[in-house]
């Protein structure tokens, strides 16, 4: 089941969120732009998550966003979620469309949470002011849909 989110899911409901996406989710990824520029904040993010990093790439093309006729500008990273993982997220943000353009939010581009198969279940675009989520089920679909 698929559903657009065009309203910032922000405060408890946030924390809710990435709570049940912490059940199904196994990795998350976000992107940082060298055209926009990476902010202070972006870069401790980072550098308190490099433990936990699987894979990093540069890259034009993610889940929520392509750059078309330019060099690549943009880097990919890919971290494990786990507990600790998990309470940075939530400890830097307190809103889902935070994830957006890093010049304006102080925070890395576009998160994404994907299952054990590489499967996305839930997407932004912050700076558009939309998400995606993918549920697996049901049951997922509806605690999603009724925070």
């Amino acid at each position: 089941m698929k559903r657009n989110i065009n309203r910032n899911i922000k405060g408890n409901k946030y924390k809710n969120l990435i709570n049940q996406l912490s059940e199904s989710a196994v990795t998350f990824s976000f992107v940082t732009r060298e055209d926009i520029g990476i902010s202070d904040n972006s870069i401790r993010i980072i550098e308190r998550l490099t433990d936990y990093l699987v894979n990093s790439y540069p890259t034009n093309a993610w889940l929520t966003n392509e750059v078309i006729d330019s060099p690549i500008i943009g880097h990919i990273y890919f971290y494990k979620l786990n507990s600790e993982t998990k309470n940075i997220l939530l400890e830097v943000s307190n809103s889902l469309f935070e994830w957006g353009d890093d010049a304006i939010s102080d925070l890395p581009e576009d998160i994404a949470f994907y299952d054990k198969e590489e499967k996305p279940l839930l997407y932004v675009n912050g700076h558009e002011n939309y998400a995606v989520i993918e549920a697996l089920s049901l049951k997922d679909y509806l605690k999603i849909v009724l925070l």
